[in-house]
């Protein structure tokens, strides 16, 4: 099982509480989401969950990536998959020790975390309820043909120099115009969350609460 940091919910009267999973960025570290912990809905437990590569101090990784001739980074699609699967092994296993409703589950990523929320939500359709996916993309290997049984929130700053605009622009703002459950809006930032784009995902989840 992963390593994680949790705040439990407050003042919950449901046996059950729903859960945000924070899911961290390729060279950072389960700390770094968990700042967002006291912000998000107290009636929530709020679990940020680590990385399993050690690639630096205090630097972790859900995979390696590659830079290929062209300057574009890549990933080996079978480690990829590979940490999906370690990822939604792991939220099993919290739903069961920290009494957690399985109806009720929301992913936070960032970056390579939120390439594995799309990944996830798409591939595990009764696990997760909503997504909130941030400076991120749906890699090509996920199928999308099927409607979303989940709902998101993506966002994505113009001036990204880690992952271009592009790469959102061409994989998820086709799916907000598809689909109404998905929701995508870019900020003048870069490869970060400015206060206005945390404000907004705030709201959203606020109003997307159960």
């Amino acid at each position: 099982m992963l390593e994680y940091r949790i705040q439990n919910a407050e003042n919950n009267s449901k046996e059950r509480t729903p859960a945000i999973i924070l899911i961290h960025g390729y060279g950072s570290h389960a700390d770094d989401l968990f700042s967002f912990a006291p912000y998000l809905p107290k009636n929530h437990t709020i679990i940020a969950i680590q990385a399993p590569l050690n690639i630096g101090p205090n630097s972790f990784a859900w995979y390696p990536l590659q830079m290929d001739p062209s300057g574009d980074l890549t990933s080996e699609l079978e480690a990829a998959w590979g940490a999906v699967k370690l990822i939604v092994n792991t939220i099993e296993d919290l739903v069961a020790l920290h009494q957690l409703n399985p109806h009720d589950i929301s992913l936070l990523g960032f970056s390579q975390g939120a390439i594995l929320s799309w990944a996830i939500a798409f591939h595990y359709p009764k696990k997760i309820r909503r997504i909130i996916a941030l400076s991120g993309l749906v890699h090509e290997s996920v199928n999308t043909s099927e409607p979303p049984s989940f709902v998101a929130y993506a966002s994505h700053g113009v001036n990204d120099q880690v992952i271009p605009i592009n790469q959102p622009r061409n994989t998820i703002l086709p799916l907000s115009e598809k689909y109404e459950a998905i929701e995508y809006h870019e900020f003048e930032e870069g490869h970060t969350v400015s206060q206005e784009n945390f404000g907004q995902f705030l709201a959203w989840i606020e109003k997307t609460n159960l």
